[in-house]
């Protein structure tokens, strides 16, 4: 008479994994689900309406920047007035800056050909290195290339005009980008970037050239 084979006993390991494998299809699913959710979340939150944040409404009481690169001249107050004005604080050592700079190109090139137009770029150290211009210089020119971009370059001397301006805006994040009407003052505020955002930033741009009527400055 033959006996049946009995089955080998499985082993710890293999009892592990039998009771293991569902619990990390499980973990895959709620992390798909979490991610999802999470996606979901940030593409239908409220975005902040630039024209209710701190500091709209407000003139500026001081203005004054620097040719970084490019063939710029001195900018100050005076060189404003009768202006609708797109001025964008960033920095070469900020990602998101990086990101945004071939955007900002994009819409100064759209609005090449409006004299009531001008946008700024102005480029910022690190903390620390505020009075370093010819280190800025270097590495903004550096990123010019890199990216490939024509965007003339301004710089803050010694930060002046921010710390002005940082009795209205916060700038403890960058880029930071101020849209400025013709009389100088602060019509919407943008903290940070986003995928889109210069769609957002020429539709309030092309509101405020057209509210507004006022002699054209000459192009920087």
């Amino acid at each position: 008479m033959v006996r049946s084979k009995q089955p080998e006993p499985l082993k710890r390991s293999q009892v592990l994994r039998m009771h293991l494998a569902p619990l990390s299809i499980i973990a895959v699913i709620v992390v798909g689900l979490l991610a999802g959710y999470w996606r979901f979340t940030r593409l239908h939150e409220p975005r902040p309406n630039p024209t209710l944040q701190t500091g709209v409404g407000k003139s500026l009481g001081y203005f004054r920047l620097l040719p970084l690169t490019g063939e710029g001249r001195p900018v100050s107050l005076d060189d404003l007035k009768g202006r609708v004005v797109l001025l964008n604080f960033w920095g070469t050592w900020c990602s998101p800056c990086r990101r945004e700079l071939p955007r900002m190109a994009e819409l100064r090139e759209r609005y090449a050909g409006q004299k009531a137009f001008l946008l700024l770029a102005v480029s910022c150290s690190p903390a620390g290195r505020r009075d370093d211009v010819e280190s800025l210089r270097e590495e903004t020119a550096g990123l010019l290339e890199q990216l490939d971009l024509d965007l003339p370059t301004y710089y803050d001397p010694h930060s002046t005009t921010q710390n002005v301006l940082g009795g209205s805006i916060d700038f403890r994040n960058f880029p930071t980008t101020l849209l400025l009407d013709r009389g100088g003052v602060i019509r919407a505020v943008w903290v940070g970037y986003r995928s889109g955002l210069e769609t957002e930033m020429e539709r309030y741009i092309g509101m405020v050239l057209d509210r507004e009527s006022g002699p054209p400055g000459e192009q920087h």
